[in-house]
C-alpha cells in the first residue's frame, strides 16, 4: 500500500462534496479519478496532497514517500529561463558533481605532495561519491531534460526563454516537465493532456506507460485513460466507487451493474406488491388468524432492506442537431489555397473537396493553422491565393473554442436568444433546460459562467442556427465526460456536414469518417476514423523502415520505379474523371429533382391526373437513379484513395 484515504468527507458550507470516501492504492498502480464537472475531483486530490483539509478521516501514506501533483494552479519562478527553471530540479546532483571536480583538483595537489594518507582518503571519498553519482545518471541528466522538452513540444531556441515570456498552456506543460523530471513515488496528474496537441500527449502516453511509479490521473481525455490505467474510480453523488480495468471496462461494467440493480429492484418491487396483496387479502377474512397472519407478514416486509431505484441524481445532457435544409451533394470546393503571415508561410497549395454528411476531422500541431484554415474558408480572415467554392444550398455555423461573439454582459437567456431573435422565451427557456440552465440559472452573466458552461452555451445556440454545414474548433475542450458522449451522439445522429478540428481521439473515433492532416503547409486526407489514420502511418513507417535496410536500387530498377510512377499518376487521373463525370451527373440530376419539386409544390398540379403521374414516376426514378450514382461514387472514391496508397507504398 502506497496511499490509503478511510472516510473522507469534506463540505463548503452546506454544500456536502465528499461523504465517506474510502479508498487504497498499492505501488506502480495506475488509477483514473472520473466524475462530472464539480464532483470533487480537484477536491480529493488537494486533500491528498495537503492544500486542504477534510472535515472527517484521514489521508495515510508510507514515511518518506514522495507525491508530485500536477495541479491547475501553478508553481514556477517566472524570472528563471526554461531550462534553469528545470536545472533546479537536479541541484542535488550538480552540487555533487561540483564536489567530484573539487575532489579532483584536491587529488591532483596531494599527489604532487606525497601525503599517501590523504590521498588515501581522498581517493576512497571521490570513488564513493563517483558511485552514487553515476548510480543517480549524473551524467545523463542534461540529456533527460533535453527528452522531456522535446517531447512536450519545446525547441531548443525556448531553453533560454524567461518563464514569463510563455503562454499559459506553455507554462502548465513546463509544470508537467518538472514533475516528469522529479519522478515522484505517486504521481497525481490533473488534466495532463489540456494544452497539448495530438502529437504531444501521444509521447506523454508513451512516456507515462514506462513511468516506474503509482499514477494517480484526473483526465476527460477517454483515449489516454484507455491507453493508460488499469482502475477506475468514479466519484458520483459524493461517494466513490471502485471499477477494474481501463475506461472502456469501466463504462461497459457500469452499465452491467446498472442493468443488474434495475432487475433486483423490479423483481423486489414485484415480491412487495404481492406481499402486500396477500397482507391486505388476510386483513379482508377479518379473523383472529387471518389478522395476525398479516400483521406478521407485514412486519417481515418491514424488515426487508429496501433496493434503491437506479437512477442518477445528476441530470444528464440530451439533444439533437437538426438542419433546416438539405443541402447538394458538393458542399465546399478549396482549390490551391495559399497564405502567409510576413514572412512564415503557413499554407501552400491546399485542395479538398467537402461532400454533403461528410464528417470532417482536423488535425495536426497546435499553431500549424487549423484556425486559421476555417476562418479563412468562413471569410473572417483573407487568403493569399486559390479559391473557395460553396455548393447548393449550404447553410453554416461555427463553433468557436474561444467564444469570442459572446458578449460578456448578456444573461445566458439573452446570449441564446440572440441566436434566434424570432423564438419565443419559453422556446429558448426549454432549449436551455435541455442543456441543463434551469429556473434562475439562465440569469447568470456569460462573464461569470466557467468554461464548460460557456460550452454549453454555445452548443445551445449551433442548435437554433439548424445549419446544414458545421465548423467546430476544439468542441469538447471544457467538457466532462457525460456532455461529451451526449455531444456524440447528437453528432453520430446529424445528417449534416461536419467539420471538426479536435485533439480529442476517442471523439474523433466515434465521430468522424475522414481525417484532413495539416502539416508543414499541406494536407493529407485519409477516407477513416483515427484509428484508420493510426493505421496507415504505421505501415508508412514500417515501409520507410523497410526501404532503409534494402541495398540501393540500380539503374534499370530505377526506370522501372519511375515507369510505374507515371503509369500511377495516369491511373490516377483517370480514376479522378471518373470521380468528377458521376458527380456531375448527381448535380444534374439534383438541380432536375429541384425544378421537379417546384413543379409539383404548384396548386394545380394534380388538376392534369395523366401528367402528375408521370412527373411523380419520373421524380422517384431521378430520385433512384441519384442513390445509384452516389453508391458508384462511393466505390469509385474508395477505388482513387487505393490506386494513392499504391502509388505512395
Amino acid at each position: 500500500m502506497i496511499l490509503s484515504c478511510n472516510n473522507i468527507k469534506k463540505s463548503y458550507g452546506a454544500n456536502l462534496i465528499l461523504n465517506n470516501i474510502n479508498f487504497q492504492i498499492n505501488k506502480g498502480d495506475r488509477v483514473a479519478l472520473v466524475g462530472r464537472n464539480g464532483s470533487g475531483k480537484s477536491t480529493l486530490f488537494k486533500i491528498i496532497v495537503g492544500e486542504l483539509s477534510c472535515d472527517e478521516g484521514s489521508c495515510n501514506r508510507p514515511k518518506n514517500t514522495t507525491i508530485g501533483y500536477l495541479s491547475q494552479q501553478l508553481a514556477l519562478k517566472e524570472e528563471h529561463s526554461l531550462w534553469e527553471e528545470l536545472l533546479e530540479i537536479f541541484s542535488p546532483l550538480i552540487q555533487m558533481e561540483t564536489t567530484l571536480r573539487n575532489l579532483e583538483k584536491e587529488i591532483s595537489h596531494q599527489s604532487n605532495t606525497h601525503h599517501s594518507q590523504k590521498l588515501n582518503s581522498l581517493m576512497e571519498q571521490y570513488g564513493h561519491l563517483q558511485e552514487e553519482f553515476e548510480k543517480q545518471n549524473g551524467y545523463g541528466y542534461p540529456s533527460q531534460i533535453r527528452r522531456v522538452l522535446n517531447g512536450l513540444g519545446f525547441k531548443e531556441e525556448d531553453y533560454q526563454k524567461q518563464i514569463q515570456k510563455f503562454s499559459g498552456g506553455q507554462k502548465t506543460r513546463i509544470a508537467l516537465a518538472k514533475l516528469l523530471l522529479k519522478q515522484p513515488d505517486i504521481l497525481l496528474l490533473d488534466e495532463p493532456t489540456n494544452y497539448l496537441d495530438l502529437e504531444t500527449t501521444e509521447w506523454l502516453e508513451s512516456f507515462l506507460l514506462n513511468y516506474p511509479h503509482t499514477l494517480f490521473i484526473i483526465s476527460h481525455d477517454r483515449y489516454f485513460l484507455d491507453k493508460l490505467v488499469t482502475q477506475v474510480f468514479e466519484l458520483e453523488n459524493k461517494k466513490l466507487t471502485v471499477y477494474q480495468g481501463n475506461y472502456s471496462d469501466y463504462v461497459r461494467r457500469k452499465k452491467e451493474n446498472l442493468e443488474i440493480t434495475q432487475r433486483h429492484y423490479q423483481q423486489q418491487q414485484k415480491e412487495i406488491q404481492r406481499q402486500e396483496e396477500i397482507i391486505a387479502k388476510y386483513r379482508s377474512f377479518n379473523r383472529e388468524k387471518s389478522i395476525q397472519k398479516a400483521e406478521s407478514r407485514q412486519k417481515m416486509l418491514d424488515k426487508m432492506e429496501k433496493i434503491e431505484p437506479p437512477t442518477s441524481e445528476v441530470p444528464t445532457l440530451r439533444f439533437k442537431i437538426q438542419s433546416q435544409i438539405k443541402s447538394g451533394r458538393n458542399v465546399l470546393k478549396v482549390e490551391n489555397l495559399s497564405k502567409s503571415f510576413g514572412e512564415k508561410k503557413l499554407f501552400s497549395n491546399i485542395n479538398f473537396q467537402v461532400y454533403r454528411q461528410d464528417h470532417i476531422g482536423i488535425i495536426g500541431p497546435n499553431g500549424i493553422g487549423k484556425s486559421t484554415l476555417f476562418k479563412m474558408i468562413l471569410g473572417q480572415i483573407p487568403f493569399d491565393e486559390g479559391k473557395i467554392i460553396w455548393g447548393h444550398n449550404v447553410y453554416s455555423a461555427y463553433y468557436d473554442q474561444l467564444q469570442n461573439s459572446f458578449k460578456k454582459e448578456n444573461t445566458i437567456l439573452e446570449e441564446v436568444w440572440s441566436a434566434k431573435p424570432s423564438a419565443t422565451q419559453t422556446e429558448i427557456r426549454n432549449l436551455l433546460g435541455s442543456f441543463l440552465f434551469s429556473e434562475e440559472d439562465v440569469f447568470k452573466t456569460i462573464s461569470s459562467l466557467s468554461g464548460g458552461e460557456k460550452s454549453r452555451v454555445s452548443l445551445a445556440k449551433l442548435l437554433l442556427s439548424e445549419a446544414n454545414l458545421l465548423f467546430m474548433d476544439e468542441p469538447t475542450n471544457h467538457l466532462d465526460i457525460p456532455t461529451k458522449e451526449a455531444l456524440e451522439n447528437a453528432l453520430c445522429q446529424y445528417e449534416g456536414t461536419l467539420m471538426v478540428i479536435s485533439h480529442d481521439r476517442y471523439f474523433l473515433n466515434k465521430v468522424v469518417n475522414k481525417i484532413y492532416k495539416i502539416e508543414q503547409g499541406t494536407l493529407k486526407e485519409y477516407l477513416g476514423n483515427y484509428e484508420y489514420y493510426l493505421e496507415k502511418i504505421h505501415q508508412k513507417q514500417l515501409l520507410e523502415k523497410s526501404q532503409k535496410i534494402q541495398p540501393t536500387i540500380n539503374k534499370t530498377q530505377l526506370k522501372q520505379e519511375r515507369k510505374k510512377i507515371r503509369e500511377n499518376r495516369q491511373r490516377i487521373k483517370k480514376q479522378q474523371q471518373r470521380v468528377q463525370n458521376l458527380e456531375n451527373k448527381v448535380s444534374k440530376l439534383e438541380g432536375k429533382i429541384s425544378e421537379t419539386e417546384k413543379i409539383m409544390c404548384q396548386p394545380d398540379f394534380y388538376n392534369d391526373n395523366e401528367k402528375a403521374v408521370k412527373i411523380t414516376k419520373e421524380y422517384e426514378i431521378m430520385k433512384e437513379q441519384v442513390k445509384i450514382i452516389i453508391n458508384q461514387w462511393e466505390e469509385e472514391i474508395i477505388r482513387l484513395e487505393e490506386i494513392k496508397e499504391e502509388g505512395s507504398f
